[in-house]
């Protein structure tokens, strides 16, 4: 792929909620890598379920790390939506014109999104006013994920959604399936957040004569009672969803 000037100007954040480390972020690099100039910010460690979370009471450690594959890089004791402030405010000094968040672990759909620190990493991008797009990756039974497939499946997103603009303010959330399907464009659907939360339970432990009580968190992800198109019904039939999420209100 041969960059135009404007893509060769571009300056990228690259975070993730799964933490420096992870896969995903390797595959979401090697997704955008042409796209412009990037910069892995990311956290040191998972941050999963973090939300939109900022550290205010402790200083953030950031450690400048050369890695093999991204160069140089920012390990961030904080969270997706620190690494994005930090980015803008104190590490890369040159304005920024894309971030993006993923690929997360773990589909981001329905009132998930509202949990999830890589839509927190996009949606920092958002209120800082630049445009952002979150990626994830579905898991399901025994499918092994395919980061490789990921990779050439968020390079067609991101080149399909770079230059595209939302009618107000907000971002991009893209959600591979499990497994990816080989024509990826094909198979996109252009769908709005549902609405229908996943069932769960607490297995409760006591102890202390039941002063004490332990709750372990336990979900059935894909059983949800879904009516109607949507991102997580979309996911679950196999398709890609792609959602524009806005700040403030529906578009």
């Amino acid at each position: 792929m041969t960059q135009s000037r404007s893509q060769l100007n571009r300056t990228i954040i690259l975070t993730n909620d799964d933490g420096i480390d992870a896969p995903g972020l390797l595959a979401a690099y090697d997704a955008i890598c042409e796209l412009g100039e990037v910069h892995v910010v990311a956290p040191s460690s998972e941050r999963s379920a973090c939300s939109h979370a900022i550290t205010l009471r402790r200083p953030i450690t950031v450690e400048r790390v050369d890695n093999d594959h991204f160069g140089r890089s920012y390990s961030v004791d904080g969270t997706p939506a620190d690494c994005v402030r930090l980015g803008f405010a104190a590490l890369i000094e040159k304005p920024i014109h894309l971030v993006v968040s993923g690929i997360n672990r773990g589909a981001n759909a329905g009132v998930d999104t509202f949990y999830s620190g890589t839509i927190g990493g996009a949606r920092e991008a958002a209120i800082l006013g630049v445009p952002a797009i979150a990626f994830s990756q579905a898991l399901r039974g025994e499918v092994e994920t395919d980061w490789l497939k990921a990779t050439g499946a968020a390079r067609l997103l991101a080149e399909m959604l770079v230059d595209e603009k939302l009618p107000g303010p907000g971002f991009w959330n893209v959600n591979f399936p499990a497994p990816i399907p080989d024509d990826p464009l094909a198979h996109v659907h252009r769908v709005e957040v549902g609405e229908h939360p996943m069932p769960m339970t607490f297995d409760r432990t006591e102890q202390d004569g039941g002063h004490i009580m332990q709750f372990d968190y336990g979900a059935s992800y894909w059983l949800r009672d879904v009516t109607g198109p949507s991102d997580f019904s979309v996911i679950r039939d196999g398709g890609i969803s792609v959602t524009g999420i806005p700040l403030f209100a529906h578009f």
